[in-house]
């Protein structure tokens, strides 16, 4: 694909979808805030490299007086990066040929505080967390914002300082529609 503008052939701006694109489980499968910080190495490829926050984990709930009983869910819920949305991060926050690629998310989520704590938690490299790579986040689907993604699209396109639709590059898991294809 060959983007239009000065940018070398590469995209002004990339969007990416978060749930079940970029990160797994998705928001809403959730029993509450993901707020505990998951360690673990930030190279996908290398168990040896740099440690760091690779996801945020749910506390687990307890039923009973005292904090005893059982946990609610029988396991762990962690929200991670996908093996290669992690790579594909990590090469964008790395290689100095997109340092002038801006990064945006465009998100239906039902649970918008759950997604920004993961943004705010999960480091793509040392000391760089999602939260500092995007220069631009839609999630939800209230105030201006519906559940379809044409309206997330349109504001990040005005926030952006209208960089041109053809000079973006779209990443979604959906299959239920063509969110992109409505915008102009």
């Amino acid at each position: 694909m060959m983007c239009k503008g000065n940018n070398g052939g590469l995209p002004s701006l990339i969007v990416f979808d978060l749930d079940d694109c970029l990160w797994t489980p998705e928001m809403h499968e959730l029993s509450g805030l993901p707020s505990i910080p998951v360690e673990g190495p930030l190279d996908p490829n290398d168990n040896e490299s740099e440690l760091g926050v690779v996801g945020m984990k749910v506390p687990s709930r307890k039923r009973g007086r005292g904090g005893g009983g059982f946990d609610w869910g029988g396991s762990e819920e962690i929200v991670e990066l996908y093996p290669g949305a992690r790579l594909a991060l990590r090469e964008l926050a790395t290689n100095p040929k997109y340092k002038e690629v801006k990064i945006a998310v465009a998100s239906t989520s039902l649970e918008p505080s759950y997604s920004r704590a993961c943004i705010d938690g999960i480091e793509i490299v040392e000391g760089v967390t999602m939260r500092d790579m995007i220069s631009f986040a839609q999630i939800g689907r209230t105030g201006k914002l519906s559940s379809t993604k044409t309206s997330h699209f349109r504001l990040i396109h005005e926030e952006s300082g209208g960089v041109p639709y053809e000079e973006m590059l779209f990443f979604d898991d959906c299959n239920w529609g063509d969110h992109v294809g409505h915008v102009h």
